[in-house]
């Protein structure tokens, strides 16, 4: 897996291109400046009295999904963008459970784009496995929960596979959908 770039260069180009306002815009040039580290963003925090700043922790949660985005976008996560992505996650003191919590909507819709690009061809690599595990690692994600967010998207999937088996005479074909269908309900819970 190439590295695209580091979290350095996408918060440069997430400051020139965006306009943010409020604690994201100090704490994007600090990481863009490439002296982030725990130590400055406490100095950052404290000196712009953002400690105690409402919403600075989903603020903190929205600029690591800026991040995990861009690099997710190639459907790859490399060692050195998931190294930088536990930067984040360790500097800002993201624990376990905040993404769920405080911004479900936008980690599935993160693991829905992936998984929606992995289910196309109805097979699943290693690669892709390692990517989806990673995600729900980085997430902080239970597997029920990791489940519970891509249930509803695999469910029209398999309603998908479902309405193309009606449609499939070969019997190699119908075999393939069927167990397609068949892990999909297993690993995901969705009943027949």
């Amino acid at each position: 897996m190439a590295d695209k770039y580091s979290f350095h260069e996408v918060f440069r180009r997430y400051l020139d291109s965006e306009r943010i306002s409020g604690a994201m815009r100090p704490i994007c040039s600090l990481i863009a400046s490439g002296t982030f580290s725990r130590a400055s963003f406490d100095k950052l925090i404290a000196n712009e009295g953002l400690s105690g700043a409402p919403n600075l922790k989903e603020t903190l949660l929205d600029l690591i999904l800026v991040f995990a985005r861009e690099c997710v976008e190639d459907h790859e996560l490399s060692r050195a963008e998931l190294d930088e992505l536990e930067i984040l996650t360790t500097v800002f003191r993201i624990e376990e459970g905040n993404f769920y919590e405080l911004r479900r909507d936008a980690v599935q819709e993160v693991l829905g784009h992936q998984t929606r690009w992995m289910l196309q061809d109805r097979y699943v690599t290693n690669q892709e496995e390692v990517l989806q595990r990673d995600l729900q690692r980085l997430f902080g994600l239970s597997y029920d929960q990791y489940v519970a967010l891509l249930r509803p998207l695999v469910r029209t999937h398999i309603d998908g596979l479902e309405n193309r088996k009606l449609a499939i005479q070969d019997r190699k074909e119908l075999k393939l959908i069927e167990s397609c269908i068949q892990n999909l309900r297993g690993v995901f819970l969705v009943p027949q």
